[in-house]
């Protein structure tokens, strides 16, 4: 369960998405699907204890926050917080579990991360309108 990041400038993944809905770029397969402003941005989400944190989850598969809590010595609320910025992120799954329960679902361990010089060109000549759609 490996995710590829990208770095880009804010700009440049502005440019991307735009691009994208109208049609004028089609993502590669192999392309991250994540991208970031920098590995200062990535590191903050992306820290050693929240990599532990996602390989337990994949691990113990607990049932619930309650049992997570429990497996890491860490306050409900703590990992609540935690559990929700990386949700955001894409990194984990928040499911409905028994009663009122949820259950944290790792989606990726790994991570790769990458910094694509072709694609960013290619962008820059699309705003630039030097390349046919």
């Amino acid at each position: 369960m490996k995710a590829r990041i990208g770095i880009m400038s804010e700009k440049l993944i502005r440019m991307r998405l735009l691009a994208i809905a109208q049609g004028k770029y089609k993502p590669q397969q192999d392309e991250p699907r994540v991208w970031y402003t920098s590995i200062n941005a990535i590191s903050q989400i992306l820290c050693p204890e929240n990599i532990e944190l996602l390989r337990l989850i994949d691990s113990e598969r607990p049932e619930s926050l309650t049992q997570l809590s429990e497996l890491t010595g860490r306050a409900k609320s703590n990992l609540s917080n935690t559990l929700k910025a990386l949700s955001e992120k894409g990194f984990v799954r928040l499911e409905q579990g028994a009663g009122k329960s949820i259950k944290p679902v790792a989606l990726f361990t790994d991570f790769e991360i990458v910094t694509n010089s072709e694609l960013e060109h290619y962008l820059l000549q699309l705003s630039i309108g030097q390349v046919a759609a």
